[in-house]
């Protein structure tokens, strides 16, 4: 059956790999949120090493310590936002290759279509690592937030 110059067929095969599209949409902006993290995390982290250096300088070994402690807490809520970024990053190469596994899929006569399948699963498996990810460092980030708190109305007079 024929509509227009293209086969009906050939606008499934379209229509099935808007699918991986969408997840790949969504991945692409979870990169863009996540990456304004890692970046906001490095900066801060520089400024907390700097009230470091001074507090040292200074004697006060309460705020040293915090300091320290809170720059722990820097380095992991780097390392999981970075984890969620390559998760993100991996799962959007996994999904175009799920949308290219579709289309040689339909080209094959439907013989492998296991493999767009597994593709766009493990490329959502990735998506939800990342999101975890995520909210491990924003339980992370508060946490810090609120001793930063503690340690401005401690030291505010």
């Amino acid at each position: 059956m024929q509509s227009g110059p293209f086969p009906v067929a050939g606008l499934g095969i379209i229509s099935t790999m808007i699918t991986p599209a969408v997840l790949i949409l969504a991945a692409g902006n979870l990169v863009t949120s996540t990456f304004s993290r890692v970046i906001r995390i490095s900066d801060r982290a520089r400024v907390m090493m700097g009230q470091y250096d001074a507090a040292k300088k200074e004697g006060r070994t309460g705020a040293t310590a915090l300091y320290a402690e809170l720059l722990v807490e820097y380095r992991k809520r780097s390392v999981v936002a970075e984890r969620a970024l390559s998760s993100f990053y991996l799962s959007i190469g996994l999904l175009v290759m799920a949308s290219l596994a579709i289309a040689v899929d339909r080209l094959l006569g439907d013989r492998i279509p296991w493999v767009p399948v597994a593709l766009t699963v493990m490329g959502a498996v990735l998506l939800l690592v990342g999101v975890l990810s995520l909210f491990i460092e924003t339980r992370i980030s508060q946490g810090a937030i609120r001793r930063e708190i503690e340690l401005h109305e401690k030291h505010r007079s």
